[in-house]
Order: structure tokens, then C-alpha cells, then sequence
């Protein structure tokens, strides 16, 4: 696939897409507000030196993309009603980045990695050309990610955060009894200082149809590994 970034900022644009969006746990997210940069599992996993389990993994170490970044165009929470496997935070970046990309290429998934096997063909995993994302780019699917490859494993965002959305599990922590929210807050915060961010952080708000509440008082996603520093 070869679809200069100009052009598909040019289309997502067109679709309505305004942001992109990568959702993390506390303690990714703050690394990559410190370090000013969204990264890659690899490189995360050569900065961390205990790594924590991850219920998704895109398939990366299968399908040699484990050191792109892949951002989503909707907001998976809101639109499934449930918490994201990924994590409670969601970084919004202007979409103005993908236009601004300087280094590596970006690509436009046509599917998500969690359904490819070996026999899927390279025009079922991407979307392989300018005329070919125009037709058939939907907004709101889960499977369109934009994802930046070949960038050595870092994104840059510094002047392209637009806000941080964080989820409150209305939870307390099992040691210390400190909610969740107000720990994952404070800290975010002093990590957005450290990189010189200046964005606001907003309580996601849900519909009385979420079950995300229900998702963490239950732990089907466990809290302590989402809210941990």
C-alpha cells in the first residue's frame, strides 16, 4: 500500500473522521505523555522491564506488527457500550497528525489483525490504494485503524493532543482504598507536565446502557492491571 499521508488525511477528513484515537491502561499512557510520543508494544516492552498481560494483541508478534502504532477513528467505548480492552484512557489526537507525519508511512487497515491468519491476502488487510479508501472507508468501523509503520516504533504528539478521556470505575484500589479515578487522574496529569502537554482530562460519561461499570466491578477487566503505576 502506497497512499501518501496528505491524501488520506484528505479522505478521512472527507468521511468525517476529526481525531484519531489510541486507548492504553494509566500506566502506557503516562509513558507515552512523558516521553511525548505514542510507541509501539516493542518499544514499550524495551523501556518496561516487567511487562503486564494484555487481553488483545493484535496478532503483532504474528504478522510482523509489533512495532507499528495503530490508532482507532471511532471511539470503541461509546460505540460498544463497554469498556476497551486496551485500557481506560483515550488519547484524542487531532488528525492533523497523519498529515504531518515525517517519518514512516501510514497505513489504513482494512481488517483487524485479530482476524487475519495466514492465508489472508495483503488487499484483506489494507487498504491498498487512494481510490480503494475512498470507495470503501467506513466511518465508525471497528476494523479501519490508522496505523503508522516503519516510524522506528514512536509517534510523536506533541501539539496534536486534543484531550484525554478517562474512565472512572467507581472502584477503590484493594491495598490502599484510593479511588481509582483520582489516582489515574493525578498521575496523568503529572506526566502531561513532564512532556510539556497542556490538554484537558475529562471523566468519560456513559449511557445508562454501558456495561463498562459492570465490567470492572466484576473484573472481566481487571482494574488493578488498568489503573496500576
Amino acid at each position: 500500500m502506497e497512499i501518501l499521508p496528505k491524501r488520506i488525511c484528505e479522505i478521512l477528513k472527507d468521511k468525517g473522521v476529526s481525531s484519531i484515537l489510541h486507548a492504553n491502561s494509566v500506566e502506557n499512557s503516562c509513558l507515552f505523555l512523558r516521553n511525548r510520543c505514542l510507541m509501539s508494544r516493542d518499544s514499550i516492552e524495551k523501556l518496561v522491564t516487567q511487562k503486564r498481560p494484555r487481553k488483545a494483541n493484535h496478532g503483532a508478534s504474528n504478522y510482523s506488527i509489533l512495532n507499528d502504532i495503530f490508532t482507532d477513528t471511532v471511539d470503541i467505548h461509546e460505540q460498544a457500550n463497554s469498556v476497551h480492552n486496551h485500557g481506560p484512557v483515550l488519547l484524542e489526537l487531532d488528525i492533523e497528525i497523519v498529515n504531518n507525519t515525517y517519518t514512516g508511512k501510514v497505513w489504513i487497515s482494512k481488517s483487524n489483525p485479530m482476524k487475519w491468519d495466514a492465508n489472508t491476502h495483503h488487499e484483506r488487510k489494507w487498504f491498498v490504494s487512494a481510490h480503494d479508501l475512498e470507495d470503501n472507508f467506513r466511518y465508525g468501523s471497528f476494523d479501519h485503524m490508522v496505523v503508522f509503520r516503519h516510524c522506528a516504533g514512536k509517534l510523536p504528539i506533541l501539539g496534536y493532543l486534543n484531550r484525554i478521556v478517562l474512565d472512572d470505575p467507581r472502584l477503590r484500589t484493594d491495598r490502599y482504598q484510593v479511588d481509582y479515578f483520582s489516582m489515574a487522574f493525578g498521575a496523568l496529569k503529572l506526566a502531561m507536565k513532564e512532556g510539556g502537554f497542556d490538554a484537558p482530562i475529562e471523566k468519560r460519561e456513559c449511557t445508562q446502557d454501558c456495561s463498562c461499570l459492570d465490567n470492572y466491578k466484576s473484573r472481566n477487566v481487571d482494574p488493578e492491571i488498568m489503573f496500576s503505576l
